[in-house]
């Protein structure tokens, strides 16, 4: 191809991180980060972040090289009413400007924050708050999304942004369309390749062909992850172009064929379309039980208000692969912004990674998740009173479970002499087999403990991995590789162990 068809001339940008509580470790930056993929989404190629503390010269000397080295540069923080606040003062600085106090800024400041002119010492702050450099000028924000009750400042190519994230974000928000209107970037060709092998055993072929389509303007990140369920390099291939792009990526697929691991980063996002993709290339006898648990969790958010429901979860793969099905059928029905309602009743001797795991996996689904104590039933009655509206709880049960004996049909009220709930169990005709192709097929995250040979969580003290999927070198296989459905329990200590003849 020709440079023109694989070069395009991109906006550069530089990010000025400004203040003494950065540098001292007091307080992260987070707001380089949110800057970083903002822009690396529209397309802009962020060249440099620098880190400086609150002093006017260093401040202006970043400032200058930063404006004449990039189209664009963002400096958070340093903007405010107090002494170390020397922002403006450093930009000044820098373009031999000199500060004036902004009228149209302090009106806004003063009908913002009224309260704040009773303060005996409000005249001094609102005076040191409004001091712009002269060149400058405010922006509002895109009008289309409401205008900002505070402008940011902008002198030249350079956009003072709040050091409080919030406030950063909020302003970079209203700020883009201006800053880089649709028709002036185009976004870089990404795609992600996830493979089954460490680095050193891919570096030789990769760096060939990285060697190959350098000239061209592609990047080919290579990451090495620890601790994920699916894969363990991710590659990242970055183009100009989608047609250069692609090239490379399917170059990239082809040569680590067998390595190759599907895996979705994100798969509580856009969970209808990719359940109506992940049934396509399901065998029969699979996808009707997928069918029937999703008709089931259909059925009964027909029959039940919202209010009415709730999911017992406590992180098990059995309830982690009911939420990913929960989550779908809301996300059709109610929408995606709609939460889940559950509730884990507390194991008093549970597993420090499970507690990890259910932390991160409601924020994750948009679970707002209730916590209760003591046993089952009195965790049960609890839930009657602080959620009297709940009549129906869906539950990961399946008939192979100790208590799944007790339960004739995956839909039951509970006994008369407890709180009175009607169990749904949409996968209790499942086998453990099923659930592991459901949880692996639609790369649903679950607890890193079934990945050291767990296949059945319970308390931490009767609890050990399944010596079924034991190894030579002392440790132990994930759980996905049991081969034998009955063997599920063992490792729990209600369950004998499995022994192993010599």
């Amino acid at each position: 191809m020709s440079s023109s068809e694989s070069t395009i001339k991109r906006k550069t940008a530089g990010i000025i991180v400004i203040g003494d509580e950065i540098l001292k470790g007091s307080t992260a930056d987070t707001n380089s980060n949110f800057l970083c993929r903002r822009l690396h989404n529209r397309g802009v190629c962020v060249k440099k972040i620098s880190v400086v503390g609150d002093e006017v010269a260093e401040i202006a000397r970043e400032i200058a090289e930063f404006s004449s080295a990039y189209d664009i540069v963002l400096s958070t923080g340093g903007v405010g009413p107090t002494h170390d606040d020397r922002t403006y003062e450093g930009i000044a600085a820098a373009f031999n400007d000199t500060l004036l106090l902004n009228m149209e800024l302090k009106a806004v400041f003063e009908d913002v924050l009224a309260k704040y002119k009773q303060r005996p010492d409000a005249e001094e702050a609102i005076s040191k708050f409004c001091s712009i450099p002269t060149s400058s000028t405010l922006i509002w924000g895109d009008k289309k999304q409401g205008a900002r009750k505070f402008p940011c400042v902008q002198t030249r190519n350079v956009v003072a942004l709040p050091g409080v994230p919030s406030f950063c974000q909020q302003g970079f928000d209203q700020l883009e369309s201006i800053l880089l209107p649709s028709n002036d970037t185009t976004p870089f060709f990404s795609k992600n390749i996830f493979l089954s092998k460490n680095e050193i055993h891919i570096q030789h072929s990769l760096g060939e062909v990285a060697k190959r389509y350098e000239e061209d303007g592609v990047t080919i990140g290579s990451y090495p992850v620890v601790g994920n369920s699916y894969y363990k390099t991710k590659l990242t291939v970055e183009a100009p172009t989608d047609s250069c792009g692609n090239s490379v990526f399917n170059e990239l697929s082809e040569v680590f064929q067998s390595f190759i691991k599907n895996f979705d980063e994100m798969p509580w996002v856009d969970t209808v379309t990719k359940m109506k993709e992940f049934k396509k290339t399901l065998e029969t006898e699979f996808a009707k039980k997928l069918e029937d648990a999703e008709n089931l969790i259909d059925e009964i958010l027909k029959k039940f208000s919202y209010d009415e429901i709730a999911l017992s979860f406590n992180g098990g793969k059995d309830c982690t692969l009911l939420l990913h099905l929960l989550r779908t059928k809301i996300d059709d029905i109610y929408g995606p912004e709609t939460r889940i309602k559950a509730f884990h009743i507390l194991c008093e001797d549970e597993f420090s990674e499970l507690r990890h795991f259910l932390l991160d996996v409601c924020w994750k689904y948009n679970v707002q998740l209730r916590e209760l104590g003591g046993s089952l039933k009195v965790g049960l009655t609890e839930l009657k009173e602080v959620e009297p509206k709940v009549k129906a709880v869906f539950m990961g049960s399946r008939a192979s479970d100790p208590k799944g004996k007790y339960m004739s049909s995956k839909c039951q009220w509970t006994d008369s002499n407890w709180p009175q709930f009607y169990r749904v169990c949409p996968i209790f005709d499942w086998s453990y087999s099923e659930v592991w192709k459901g949880l692996r097929g639609l790369c649903i995250p679950y607890c890193i403990l079934y990945d050291r040979g767990y296949t059945s969580l319970g308390d931490r003290s009767k609890t050990k991995p399944n010596p079924a999927l034991a190894v030579s070198d002392g440790g132990y296989k994930p759980a996905y590789c049991l081969e034998q459905d009955s063997l599920e329990r063992c490792g729990r200590d209600e369950e004998p162990l499995v022994t192993h003849k010599l």
